[in-house]
């Protein structure tokens, strides 16, 4: 959706009953997860750059990347995603792990602008988090089944401070719907929620932008079987972006992501302490304008392992990961289709030192992810 393309206002009714029934049927499904348990993908058009939208405001799903993306567009739009991954993680110690591969709702974006409002206002439903994993590992202590399927409900506002310049504020409601973290000899299962916050800040141009964003960390509460007062942290997450547009035709996007892993400290009152870093990843991507209605994109990112040897943990994906993407978009007088394709490959491990000695040996992890989305907008 290109922000020259978006049209002029439409009833909010309109817009808030079309996106109902999306948003409530997305809320209830699964979906997978990155280096460490941090997700990059939040839509098909951020996969096809490898994730480098955090200082576009072209696209519905803009603002899951930079939420200040809200106050440069008009209109209503609605956009579904939806993915499917092939994952595949090795350990020498505990067999393959292989995450749930079917095709899921993975996100769901609502957005509106008046043009005649210097604010705009979205709500995105997503999940930045994710971990499923399951080990066959026999010494006591070791990992078994993992699950952490999390959704995020994200409202948000934006406000043009300048013509060019915009800041947004927004909540972050965290719902663990299904959570499991057992090792061998003990099941620990339940659910959770917690809160977080947003802000992100915008400086466009129509040939260039930048843009900064911070999401903070969040304490879900546990409760269910064993698990009664435990804590589990979600890291925190800043992003900075810059797009270049040297001709209409094509555009240059480059954003650096750090996360807090160093906040990390597994589930609190069993793990004693992860002694994670913290890390920064880096995205380059491009987009291509075929014509005024399709575009083609390509990416290549990269997103360093928050552990080493001495902190290893197989609950989640690890190795430092490489990922080469490209996609494709198409845009219809009120409907867009947008598909992307990622291989992402992390260099084999040869553990010995592991906090645990069953961890120890050749670990390894290849993933591929399939990702489409439809969108509407009713200018």
């Amino acid at each position: 959706m290109q922000q020259s393309f978006l049209g002029k206002g439409t009833p909010v009714r309109l817009f808030f009953r079309s996106g109902l029934a999306l948003i409530l049927a997305g809320a209830m499904v699964p979906t997978v997860s990155a280096t460490g348990f941090k997700r990059s993908t939040y839509s098909a058009e951020g996969l096809g750059v490898a994730n480098a939208l955090g200082a576009d405001a072209e696209h519905v799903s803009s603002m899951a990347y930079n939420p200040a993306a809200l106050a440069f567009q008009e209109g209503a739009h609605l956009q579904a995603g939806l993915m499917r991954s092939y994952l595949k993680v090795e350990s020498s110690g505990g067999g393959v792990s292989r995450p749930d591969q079917k095709l899921y709702v993975d996100d769901l974006y609502a957005t509106y602008r008046d043009p005649a409002w210097s604010f705009g206002t979205g709500l995105a439903i997503n999940r930045p988090f994710r971990i499923d994993s399951k080990w066959d590992f026999e010494q006591t202590g070791a990992a078994t089944r993992t699950e952490l399927n999390l959704v995020d409900v994200n409202p948000t506002v934006s406000y043009r401070l300048r013509p060019g310049l915009a800041l947004a504020v927004g909540a972050d409601y965290y719902r663990a719907l299904d959570f499991e973290y057992s090792e061998v000899g003990t099941v620990r299962k339940g659910d959770g929620d917690g809160w977080g916050g947003t802000v992100g800040l915008m400086f466009w141009r129509e040939s260039w932008s930048v843009a900064a964003t911070y999401r903070s960390g969040a304490d879900l509460e546990m409760t269910g079987q064993n698990l009664d007062g435990s804590t589990f942290h979600l890291p925190s997450r800043a992003r900075i972006g810059f797009k270049f547009r040297p001709s209409l035709g094509w555009s240059i996007h480059l954003d650096a992501v750090r996360t807090g892993w160093n906040e990390y400290e597994g589930l609190e009152g069993v793990d004693p302490g992860k002694d994670w870093e913290s890390t920064v990843g880096y995205k380059a991507g491009a987009i291509l304008r075929l014509s005024d209605r399709s575009d083609i994109r390509f990416g290549y990112s990269y997103e360093p392992d928050p552990k080493n040897q001495a902190t290893f943990d197989p609950r989640s994906n690890s190795g430092n990961r490489h990922m080469l993407t490209v996609g494709t978009g198409w845009e219809g007088d009120n409907f867009t289709f947008d598909l992307a394709y990622g291989y992402a490959i992390s260099p084999t491990q040869d553990l010995d030192g592991a906090p645990v000695d069953a961890y120890n040996g050749r670990n390894r992890t290849n993933a591929q992810y399939l990702m489409f989305s439809l969108g509407y907008s009713n200018f």
